[in-house]
């Protein structure tokens, strides 16, 4: 499994385990979904936040979070960054699966041939299909 670190004010650990799970229980009720909660909007991320970082610090408050992660945007995070590292460390350590990211491909493009070497072709013969009248 691996480890969800949200880089604040120092590296933070991400933990949903039992503690965070009532929390989140608390704030959303017993009938929501985990989809639910999860698509409950991005106003919701500092609380997230909190819920899987108050295991290491006690002292940790959610207006900390929220004023931390507002630190870290835009030079470490986008929100929806935030978001996401978020939501897979409470997928991944729920058990469920995470969808991986799509790698980037860096090779080499395949080359658009250029208007001018259409035409050269299709002058040529090798792609122009002759007309007949009748």
């Amino acid at each position: 499994m691996d480890a969800h670190i949200l880089d604040l004010d120092k590296p933070r650990k991400l933990k949903f385990g039992f503690g965070a799970l009532k929390e989140l229980q608390k704030k959303y009720g017993k009938t929501k979904s985990l989809t639910d909660v999860l698509n409950a909007g991005l106003v919701e991320v500092p609380y997230w936040a909190w819920a899987g970082l108050m295991w290491e610090d006690k002292e940790l408050t959610l207006e900390k979070v929220e004023e931390l992660i507002d630190e870290a945007i835009p030079e470490k995070y986008t929100l929806l960054g935030v978001a996401d590292l978020i939501a897979n460390a409470i997928l991944d350590q729920m058990g469920m699966k995470v969808k991986k990211k799509a790698k980037v491909k860096t090779g080499k493009k395949k080359k658009t041939p250029s208007l001018s070497t259409v035409k050269s072709r299709t002058r040529s013969g090798s792609t122009q299909k002759k007309n007949s009248t009748a």
